[in-house]
């Protein structure tokens, strides 16, 4: 078995820090760009006569490890590549959450000070003010899942549709309260509880989807890493058990998250997958104390 230069094993390992939403990175990027090919077809010796139902087994594991390997193809690449973007828009996000958030407690503080008359006019502009705010948010959040890798066109496309919905929706009620549609209290407050209940929550729902589909992506993407390390890394014998034990937890974490695709509450969505998320915390911890375990026996050995 040919074994990959100390480096290259190390950057392997890494790579499973670097899991945004779960844990912190703790060592920098090595500069690796994906995982090596790996041929992985595993033949029985040629004295040993296997049953039907052992190259079966056999067989099946080829197709997974090929299809994990399709999974993955290009989204470290592309990951690393939009890293950048990927923190400007965060930072930005944030910006202009707190200058929404800054002109709301304004407005609220306009409407205290309003007399009867000037009420409505008032709770109209101060609504129209926020939303043309949330209308520029939605855009750059379009722009930013339009570029995230590791997820599928099923889940980019759906939180595309709906966050083009919730503009459109925004847009319509913007135009009402230019053209004077908002006659009374009453009517402001049905487009403010339709915006929420039939386009905000839709979009919620997306998104929420969108990010499950890219933690699958990224533990797909970190057994295939974990598991080039035991094929090819050459880690010291010591460690192997315990990368086989990290690739054994994301493994089980990974079971976790298909049946999250299927709920259509939103509520029950986030905080199952907030469980989840804090169960991989654990799966990611094993593996860096691998990467710090191989990392001191070879020190040690150099020593000798």
């Amino acid at each position: 078995m040919n074994s990959l230069p100390r480096n290259s094993i190390a950057s392997l390992l890494v790579t499973a820090l670097l899991m945004p939403g779960f844990v912190e990175a703790k060592v920098g990027y090595q500069g690796e760009q994906g995982p090596p090919v790996i041929d992985e077809t595993l033949k029985p010796a040629p004295e040993v006569q296997m049953s039907e139902e052992a190259l079966l087994e056999i067989e099946r594991q080829k197709a997974v490890w090929e299809k994990r390997m399709g999974d993955t193809k290009g989204f470290w690449a592309g990951y690393m590549n939009n890293r950048k973007n990927t923190a400007s828009y965060k930072e930005q996000h944030l910006l202009r959450r707190e200058k929404r958030k800054e002109k709301r407690l304004a407005c609220r503080a306009d409407i205290r000070r309003a007399n009867r008359d000037s009420l409505l006019p008032e709770s109209m502009r101060c609504f129209r003010a926020t939303l043309t705010m949330e209308l520029e948010m939605l855009r750059k959040e379009q722009q930013y899942v339009e570029s995230i890798a590791g997820v599928t066109d099923q889940y980019k496309t759906a939180a595309i549709f709906h966050i083009h919905n919730l503009m459109e929706a925004i847009s319509t009620v913007i135009s009402a309260i230019d053209v004077g549609v908002y006659s009374n209290k009453e009517d402001l407050l049905e487009a403010k509880v339709n915006l929420e209940s039939h386009y905000r929550l839709s979009k919620r729902m997306a998104l929420a989807k969108l990010r499950v589909d890219r933690s699958k992506t990224w533990l797909n993407h970190l057994v295939v890493r974990l598991h080039s390390v035991l094929i090819l890394g050459g880690p010291e014998e010591e460690v192997v058990p315990k990368i086989e034990e990290a690739i054994a937890c994301l493994e089980q974490k990974e079971a976790r998250i298909f049946p999250l695709f299927s709920l259509e509450d939103y509520s029950a969505l986030d905080s199952q997958f907030r469980q989840v998320q804090s169960e991989i915390k654990f799966c990611t911890e094993m593996a860096r104390k691998a990467f710090m375990l191989n990392k001191e026996l070879e020190q040690a050995h150099d020593e000798l």
